[in-house]
């Protein structure tokens, strides 16, 4: 066995640096289950869902057609958010995202009109060619992201239009 001082010198000088980083880590894991427990909102079948995540992932499909508002909280986490579940909103979906080194998935109807204010590093990839719109039109939009991020991203796909998967 060995002991301290018998340890190589890189281990011994990177040892503690490690061990502080696993530490923040911990106190981040347990402060952001805490902070959950109080701020988490509703579930998927209710009309509005907030969601607080710190050092992990939350996965979403909300399935209640009268869905207004989700708000997501992300310290170093990620969430994946399907709206497949649902049908066109009346009024659209407010999507409030607050991340910092995080990241979201988003995957919305194909045919609905997405607008998004994105403020902060990082922002929002979109791809036109699975059939949504893009559109500066605040108040028509099915979807409105409002997104503030530092080094953190919202990628948006559309859903196929069918699932016959080409059968």
């Amino acid at each position: 066995m060995r002991t301290p001082s018998t340890l190589p010198p890189a281990v011994r000088r990177v040892l503690p640096w490690l061990l502080r980083w696993w530490a923040v880590q911990a106190v981040l894991a347990v402060a952001g289950r805490l902070v959950a427990r109080r701020k988490d909102e509703g579930d998927e079948s209710t009309a509005g869902i907030r969601r607080v995540v710190a050092l992990g992932g939350v996965e979403l499909r909300p399935v209640n057609p009268e869905l207004s508002r989700v708000r997501l909280d992300l310290l170093m986490a990620g969430a994946r958010l399907d709206l497949t579940g649902i049908p066109h909103v009346p009024g659209g979906v407010d999507l409030t995202v607050r991340a910092l080194v995080g990241g979201v998935g988003l995957t919305v109807p194909a045919g609905w009109r997405v607008w998004w204010d994105c403020r902060g590093v990082g922002g929002v990839g979109f791809a036109q060619d699975d059939g949504l719109v893009h559109t500066d039109d605040e108040r028509g939009a099915d979807l409105r992201v409002h997104a503030v991020v530092l080094l953190a991203g919202i990628g948006i796909e559309g859903a196929p239009q069918d699932d016959s998967w080409g059968r």
